[in-house]
């Protein structure tokens, strides 16, 4: 009975290996015939690399109109999108304040003026009595010395028993007196010399205070003017701050009462780009946007400025880029968004494959092994169909010249640097006659993030190339989607793409 058991489980085991090899053969075989093969044929055509960023439409020149005084708004002039011209009336501040600040600085300067005229009055005064006081030391010195004279001959005569004493005492009485005057005399003129030079003093200071006066009165004056507010250049009116009766206060700074745009036929646009493409825009690249008013209209630019100081966002390095941009037809608004498109690259005529198939790597095939280094036939070849678009010594090709221009050698890193590509080698998979995927080398150069140009390699146009197959879709992540189709190659997609090979 036991020797039956056993045999019965080994049956049912054995039954169940059977089976379930059946199934994984169904599933393989099932899993390889409906497999397929998405491609596209290798085309020739243009191709451009471009550098993408966004940005925001400026006028070139902005001007803000503010108030240097504080007051009540009493007239508008001029309004939003007005066209005014450089000293036109703008808006008008109530002046009564200001204007009795002005009449009272002019009564300021008129009495201050009078001071002055009463001070060169007292100063001629004190001028004529010096000249009186000098008239008056010089007869009291002319006084004295004759007085001398006569008593020093009265004492002789004294002395010699001539004269008489009383004509002696006499003589001496008029010695000392003459001395007493002229003593007298010489401090007369010292006080009027102070008087003098006071009185010249005051007439410097009633001057001072006319100029301060007068100082006073222009500064009302200008504040006076202050209360029209005029329009520093032409241009156009794009903001307006401020309404009639409003009060501003210019205390602390000057409120910004209208924005002028000075010309809206010339704008700009300040993009933000990456540091990892900033190196490879020049003001030579050929600038593209769109904005969002018109989605189906195209505009160009060129790069005026490219500004070193870097600005970092979140670790995000950027650097700014200013477009200068035409707008004859004033279409373009200040503020509105551009969608840059920057070509800092374009080919004429290459041979192109999409970028699909450089991802591509069929089942059980690592793509590692076919990433061998630049064989010197690959490299010889790439050199010699490179040298006319480059310039091996860093000249500028005659295309990218002015006409006119001649080449400087200074301009090898403004012309040469930009332009330069980085070239790869690298991989993609093309079906035989046997239907079954064989590796094909390439040599690659730029890139417009959908299809990368093919310098040299082992494909030529109409080559069919893999871009995915069936099985690696079903296998693929829900939300995954199918190779897309690719405007501008041909060949078979989805289901009408040749099957998979056994």
């Amino acid at each position: 009975m036991r020797q039956l058991l056993t045999k019965k489980k080994a049956l049912i085991a054995a039954g169940l290996v059977i089976v379930a090899a059946i199934l994984a053969f169904s599933a393989r075989k099932q899993r390889t015939t409906a497999s397929q093969y998405f491609t596209a044929q290798v085309e020739s055509g243009p191709l451009r690399k471009v550098v993408n960023a966004t940005g925001v439409v400026q006028t070139v020149v902005t001007v803000q109109v503010g108030s240097q005084i504080s007051g009540q708004v009493e007239e508008l002039y001029a309004d939003f999108n007005s066209i005014v011209k450089r000293g036109q009336l703008l808006a008008k501040l109530d002046p009564r304040n200001f204007q009795a600040q002005v009449e009272n600085a002019q009564a300021s300067v008129a009495a201050a003026r009078a001071r002055v005229r009463s001070a060169e009055a007292d100063q001629r005064t004190q001028v004529a009595n010096m000249q009186s006081a000098r008239a008056n030391l010089e007869a009291a010195r002319v006084a004295r010395d004759n007085t001398a004279i006569l008593f020093q001959r009265a004492s002789e005569l004294n002395k010699s028993g001539v004269a008489s004493r009383n004509d002696y005492d006499n003589a001496k009485a008029n010695a000392d007196s003459a001395e007493a005057k002229f003593e007298q005399a010489q401090a007369t003129i010292a006080q009027v010399e102070a008087q003098t030079n006071a009185s010249a003093a005051q007439l410097e200071q009633a001057r001072a205070q006319l100029q301060q006066a007068e100082a006073d009165l222009a500064r009302a004056k200008l504040n006076l003017e202050y209360c029209n507010i005029y329009s520093p250049v032409d241009g156009v009116v794009i903001s307006r701050n401020i309404d009639v009766g409003q009060t501003i206060a210019a205390s602390l700074q000057s409120p910004t009462l209208f924005t002028i745009a000075n010309d809206l036929t010339r704008m700009q646009v300040n993009a933000n780009i990456d540091e990892a493409d900033i190196g490879n825009i020049s003001d030579q690249a050929d600038v593209r946007f769109t904005v969002d008013a018109y989605p189906n209209e195209g505009f160009r630019g060129r790069i005026s400025e490219i500004r070193l100081n870097p600005q970092t966002v979140q670790n995000v390095v950027t650097y700014s880029v200013i477009l200068g941009i035409d707008n004859p037809e004033m279409k373009l608004k200040p503020g509105m968004t551009a969608n840059i498109t920057i070509i800092v690259d374009q080919r004429n005529n290459v041979l192109k494959v999409p970028n699909a198939s450089l991802r591509y790597t069929p089942p059980g095939i690592q793509r590692q092994e076919f990433r061998a280094e630049r064989t010197p036939a690959l490299a010889s070849e790439t050199e010699s169909e490179e040298a006319p678009r480059f310039a091996q010594k860093g000249e500028i090709p005659p295309a990218r010249l002015a006409p006119g221009q001649k080449w400087d050698p200074s301009q090898k890193i403004k012309f040469s640097a930009p332009k330069r590509v980085v070239q790869r080698p690298g991989v993609v998979f093309v079906l035989d006659a046997q239907e079954k995927p064989q590796p094909r080398k390439v040599l690659l150069g730029i890139t417009d993030g959908s299809a990368t140009e093919v310098i040299s390699g082992e494909i030529k146009p109409g080559d069919a190339i893999i871009l995915g197959d069936s099985a690696q879709t079903a296998q693929a992540p829900a939300g995954a989607t199918a190779p897309p189709f690719f405007p501008g190659f041909g060949g078979r997609g989805g289901g009408g793409g040749r099957g998979r090979g056994n």
